[in-house]
């Protein structure tokens, strides 16, 4: 039960390191964690007898081999991910197709990405207002960290802090029995707790503040697919208007054509007719003055 346990807890401990050693993957929680690294323990035993390298017997070797092959199996499983999409649309394009359904392309995109879809078919509002969503979000902790560290990087608190500062020296000085004589040990102290807690306080407005300038490249992002959307639409549409003037303008010349080819018809048979009028009227005409003459 005791070596089960060592066994799953190296484990744990090699799959949570694999991840943070390759940050920007997807988190699958402690069962992802455990799952890794076990199987990356088999995977680092392998490539330590691939490769003929000889750990220690003990616990660190172990660990180090749960770590290695946790590693490696991660990247194994990244590398296949990226290739395996590609394959598969050379593969489509070799074989005639022109691209993958519509169903599998769906799901190959992300929430947010079906959502903008989503947003865009029903013509619903492109955005939100970053900043009317953030204060909606905001708890207590938050508007004072956001005071903290509006009031923390401004000149009114340096002035401030230097007036605080040399005021309990100038005091300290003067009192005959000084709360805190010289060398102001516990100005010190106060001095050094308050740079303790105002760094992270600050640091959770920055955080907060980065996550904002976040969504706000993601509203930009979306705006500007959305823009594009609309814009290769209206070229489809200008393109489908071209194509059917050009089709009628066709259908008119040949209705023109038609028409002329009918007139030039029209007009060789009157120029006949008046042809064979014409002869008629003379042959007479000859009949006429050879019967005067007799």
């Amino acid at each position: 039960m005791l070596d089960l346990t060592i066994w799953l807890a190296i484990g744990l401990g090699a799959g949570w390191f694999a991840r943070w050693v390759l940050a920007g993957g997807r988190d699958y929680g402690l069962i992802g964690d455990l799952t890794t690294g076990c199987l990356g323990a088999v995977v680092g035993g392998w490539l330590m007898r691939k490769f003929q390298v000889i750990a220690p017997d003990n616990l660190l070797g172990h660990v180090f081999t749960a770590l290695v092959g946790a590693v490696a199996l991660l990247i194994i499983i990244r590398r296949l991910r990226q290739t395996l999409p590609a394959v598969a649309m050379i593969t489509a394009a070799r074989g005639g197709l022109h691209g993958l359904e519509l169903e599998a392309r769906l799901r190959q995109l992300t929430e947010f990405e079906r959502g903008l879809l989503a947003r865009f078919f029903v013509r619903a509002s492109a955005v939100a207002v970053p900043e009317k969503e953030f204060d909606s979000q905001r708890g207590i902790g938050d508007r004072i960290a956001d005071k903290v560290a509006s009031f923390g990087g401004s000149w009114t608190f340096i002035g401030l802090f230097f007036v605080a500062m040399f005021s309990w020296m100038a005091v300290n000085e003067e009192l005959t029995r000084p709360l805190d004589p010289f060398p102001f040990i516990l100005l010190n102290l106060m001095l050094s707790c308050l740079a303790a807690m105002q760094a992270p306080i600050i640091m959770m407005s920055q955080n907060r503040q980065a996550a904002k300038d976040r969504l706000d490249v993601r509203n930009d992002y979306e705006v500007n697919l959305r823009a594009e959307i609309e814009i290769m639409a209206l070229h489809a549409k200008i393109d489908a208007a071209l194509t059917e003037e050009l089709v009628q303008i066709a259908s008119r010349q040949q209705q023109q054509a038609a028409q002329l080819s009918k007139l030039e018809l029209y007009l060789h048979g009157r120029d006949d007719d008046r042809s064979t009028a014409c002869a008629a009227t003379s042959t007479s005409a000859t009949g006429r003055g050879a019967i005067d003459g007799v």
